[in-house]
């Protein structure tokens, strides 16, 4: 009589273990956990972090992180990755400082509509040379620090004349920071027109079954491209904070936030495999980076540790979360 093979208990328990975080992760739930526990071990380690001034700090150090990690989540839910996101903000800002003293507030536009166009022209690359999204953006973000290095001259720019066009960007209202106020108000709308309209889930489709989604009718190509061009708008708008928050931009100014960013998207709950996520998980993703890194200056952390933990989050929460059954690999 045929006997069937049973695994050992510890692995039953080690794979039941990983399958209950796994679906915690899926439905959203695990970095509204962390984000908790870090809000009450950062308190309970300095107290003064529950003042009102060190909370607003942290919402305005957030702003940027969070614009690039919303674009971010856009692009990995369609089952791609976008290397180059952090690097056209550097780039960006430094076409913003340049062009201030000159058209004001118009410059802003043209740097977001420059911004976006790049992003189309990365959707379009991708799509009609069918290289995967990772070499595409891996040498589009090479492109632009080169472009940010030479317009710079490897130097900083400060920001005096056309400043006052996006220094409100960082008053407050109410005591709140209009910056996070503004990147709040945009994400709810991006997480709105999500659910209402189709797009949401033809994005989600493509991440899950690219084939099957193009076999079903869906214009995969379009949403593809269309997911670049707003990774890269967002990009842009992320530069404008960084602008305004600083008063200066340089070659390198937002490219420590590519790594940030991926975690956030990461730890927000959005699988790296694509079509499970969205914008509000990675919300309070991002508020988890953000409070961490707050957390880690404050035990002192040299900041040039940092980067070491944050790819060690982004190993160890794809380890924990991935649906190794799909086998599925990102484009």
């Amino acid at each position: 009589m045929a006997t069937t093979s049973q695994a050992p208990p510890e692995a039953r328990t080690d794979t039941a273990g990983t399958s209950r975080l796994r679906r915690l992760h899926e439905a959203g739930a695990a970095p509204f956990f962390v984000l908790a526990a870090l809000v009450v071990a950062v308190g309970a380690y300095d107290s003064s972090f529950f003042q009102a001034a060190s909370l607003i700090a942290l919402l305005e150090q957030a702003a940027p992180l969070t614009l690039l990690a919303v674009g971010e989540a856009l692009v990995v839910l369609t089952g791609r990755i976008d290397l180059s996101n952090a690097g056209l903000a550097s780039l960006a800002g430094v076409a913003l400082a340049h062009g201030l003293g000159s058209w004001g507030p118009a410059a802003v536009a043209l740097v977001v509509v420059g911004a976006a166009l790049c992003g189309t022209l990365i959707g379009v690359i991708h799509i009609t040379t069918q290289v995967p999204s990772f070499i595409i953006t891996l040498g589009f973000l090479g492109i632009f620090a080169g472009l940010s290095l030479t317009t710079s001259r490897a130097d900083s720019i400060l920001v005096t004349d056309g400043y006052g066009s996006i220094e409100w960007i960082f008053y407050r209202i109410f005591g709140l920071p209009i910056s996070y106020l503004l990147v709040l108000l945009a994400a709810l709308a991006l997480m709105a027109w999500m659910k209402a309209l189709p797009i949401g889930r033809r994005i989600r489709a493509i991440g899950l079954n690219e084939r099957a989604a193009a076999h079903s009718g869906i214009r995969t190509r379009g949403i593809v491209i269309g997911v670049f061009t707003a990774s890269a708008t967002l990009a842009g708008l992320a530069a404008v904070f960084q602008v305004a928050r600083l008063q200066s931009a340089g070659a390198t100014t937002s490219d420590a936030l590519l790594l940030p960013a991926i975690a956030a998207v990461i730890v927000g709950g959005t699988a790296i495999s694509g079509g499970i996520g969205g914008v509000g998980r990675t919300l309070c993703g991002a508020l988890v980076i953000a409070l961490l890194r707050v957390g880690l200056d404050l035990v002192g952390v040299n900041a040039a540790f940092q980067p070491i933990l944050y790819g060690g989050i982004v190993i160890m929460a794809i380890a924990a979360t991935a649906n190794r059954r799909r086998g599925a690999s990102v484009a």
